[in-house]
């Protein structure tokens, strides 16, 4: 490192430390590491003569890095004067301009800086800020509506801007929340960018971030629409580096973009969602959070798997109660609810077939439940979810008439689970013993489910896990 870069770095990290945690976090400000927008940069693979924009560059850590690799053509925006006056000090050779980059309008942004060819390139990590209170946008009534319809946070300005600023075929490569890939909130701009525009590639990376809410992904966008044929490179930042998982093409996504971790688990979800019906299709009670205030409605933390800490297990009845809060260590704990009363912390879902629910009930503590819900409901998401009624009611289920040999085998083992000891030997005997039966339910061959239980193994806690399965 020389020490024109060591000095840089440390009047970078000077300059971010000066600034206050309530501007940071109301502003959206988290720089990135040199390091970070190094790799980007490498990984777009691009000519020196490209023309390069960060629109939101803070202390131009992009800009700086794609200077140092020999580019040439570079511009850099932000509306924070103090941080555009430190790169104009910091960096050479590298235009700057104090200015509003995404509210007023793409052709305003290239007035500023003189250009009469649109940038090959946006790249940066825009600030993600919710549109409300004092973030607003300075911008016409149109745009204001399609950034509130897709989603009304300030990084979905800036990534719709940016394809408003990029030349046509230009690449738009950004650091934003991983929660876009899924949330549907943000189901307008992904739907747009699956019909219009090119995904080249997207990086998981992470809690990178360690003072920002969440996980982020390195999106990378081609401003054309793709080909029919066209494969998204999914890549996760493993080791310092950047390492290809799986390529999925484009065509296959509908709305969510799910990330896959291999081939293997693209396939297995192929399989889920083609065969079987929907909880929300087989299930048509409630499903939703609980809603009693009563003192002695259960509360999340009295349940157990298949229990509870201090009641006894309802005989009739024709509810299921879930721990609201789900942690991929822990999976789905639930219990037969029965008729008693569930409060806030407590997802609920009921049937009127009591069968019914105790046959969901199985399913949803299985190993295969468990890694549908963390690969391909929440993401791959390391943080603390919720059993929401939109992720329960995306689990694929085998119906009574498709799996009927199965069907009293697991009420069975249920009722078995209930009665053994909690957390007993013959309690993880039958649970191991569910595990199985539910994969025969769906069909699943014996490589797939030792690839299930490889995987749901390594992220569980090894609390749920029999000394004789490890």
């Amino acid at each position: 490192m020389s020490l024109a870069q060591n000095a840089y770095i440390d009047a970078s990290n000077v300059y971010e430390s000066s600034l206050e945690n309530n501007y940071k976090k109301d502003k959206g400000v988290y720089y990135t590491d040199l390091s970070l927008a190094e790799k980007m940069l490498i990984e777009l693979k691009l000519p020196k003569d490209t023309i390069i924009m960060d629109p939101c560059c803070g202390t131009g850590v992009f800009l700086y890095a794609a200077k140092k690799r020999g580019f040439i053509n570079l511009f850099g925006a932000d509306q924070d004067e103090n941080a555009i006056n430190f790169c104009q000090n910091n960096i050479n050779n590298v235009s700057f301009a104090c200015c509003d980059s995404i509210g007023p309008s793409a052709s305003a942004l290239l007035e500023v800086f003189g250009l009469t060819d649109q940038p090959d390139v946006i790249i940066g990590n825009p600030p993600y800020v919710p549109l409300a209170g004092e973030a607003e946008l300075n911008c016409d009534e149109l745009f204001r509506h399609r950034v509130s319809n897709a989603g009304n946070n300030l990084f979905i300005a800036a990534l719709m801007r940016a394809f408003e600023i990029v030349k046509a075929n230009g690449i738009v490569s950004y650091i934003i929340p991983k929660n876009f890939l899924h949330v549907a909130g943000y189901s307008l701009l992904r739907k747009t960018l699956l019909e219009e525009k090119t995904i080249l590639s997207i990086i998981d990376i992470g809690t990178y971030f360690k003072k920002v809410r969440g996980e982020q992904i390195i999106l990378t966008v081609k401003n054309c629409v793709a080909d029919k044929k066209h494969k998204i490179k999914l890549k996760k930042l493993s080791s310092n580096r950047f390492v290809t998982m799986s390529n999925i093409p484009q065509a296959f996504y509908k709305e969510e973009i799910l990330i896959f971790n291999c081939t293997e688990d693209y396939l297995i979800y192929k399989k889920l969602t083609s065969s079987y019906q929907t909880l929300s299709e087989l299930c048509k009670g409630y499903v939703g959070r609980g809603k009693s205030i009563s003192e002695n409605a259960i509360v999340g933390k009295e349940i157990r798997k298949f229990g509870y800490k201090n009641h006894t297990v309802p005989t009739t009845g024709n509810k299921v109660f879930i721990q609201n809060i789900y942690s991929a260590e822990a999976g789905i704990i639930a219990a037969f609810g029965g008729d008693m009363e569930a409060a806030q912390t407590v997802t609920v879902f009921t049937d009127s077939d009591e069968k019914m629910c105790r046959y969901i009930l199985g399913i949803l503590h299985s190993r295969l439940c468990n890694l549908f819900l963390y690969k391909y409901c929440y993401n791959y998401s390391k943080l603390t979810m919720h059993t929401d009624s939109k992720y329960l009611k995306k689990i694929p289920l085998p119906s009574t008439n498709q799996q009927n040999e199965y069907f009293d085998s697991i009420l069975s083992l249920v009722g078995r689970l209930e009665s053994n000891g909690y957390m007993s030997p013959e309690w993880f005997d039958c649970l191991e013993e569910l595990n199985q039966i539910v994969y025969k339910a769906y069909g699943i061959n014996e490589k797939e489910s030792d690839y299930i239980d490889c995987e749901v193994k390594r992220i569980q806690s090894k609390r749920w896990i029999s000394d004789g399965q490890l």
